[in-house]
């Protein structure tokens, strides 16, 4: 994945993903860079995210296509409890992702909230996951 675009920030204590999100991106990179946030979510059964969209500019509509109709259904399975979005300074990503989250409202499990800063929606994610937790029987 070309690194210029996407840059992937992982918290273990938190289980939380921060897609760090740069410029236009061509859709090779922006397919291939939410695809490798699944992965890394599986692997670290990560359950919060937060797409840090502040510096990305217009998403392609074959792409918001593609991320409700293929990418979607794949990151439902991970559980993640909280989406965390910065809102990008562009107005077309802006619409972009408005649109794409108002299709899949009814389909998510997971809080969505928008934010202004990353600082914010940081604190947010983590508050989701402030522990693990076990569950036992005391006999």
């Amino acid at each position: 994945m070309d690194k210029k675009y996407l840059h992937l920030e992982l918290d273990r204590l938190h289980h939380l993903l921060v897609l760090h999100w740069q410029d236009f991106v061509p859709s090779e990179a922006y397919r291939e860079g939410l695809l490798e946030g699944l992965q890394v979510s599986r692997r670290e059964n990560v359950v919060n995210w937060v797409m840090d969209t502040k510096h990305m500019k217009v998403i392609r509509q074959a792409d918001q296509d593609w991320t409700v109709t293929t990418w979607f259904p794949q990151f439902q399975l991970l559980g993640v409890k909280r989406l965390g979005i910065v809102v990008s300074n562009d107005i077309f990503n802006q619409m972009a992702i408005s649109s794409m989250v108002a299709a899949l409202r009814s389909k998510m499990s997971s809080e969505v909230e928008y934010f202004q800063e990353l600082e914010a929606a940081l604190r947010w994610a983590q508050e989701g996951e402030s522990g693990i937790s076990t569950l036992f029987t005391v006999q």
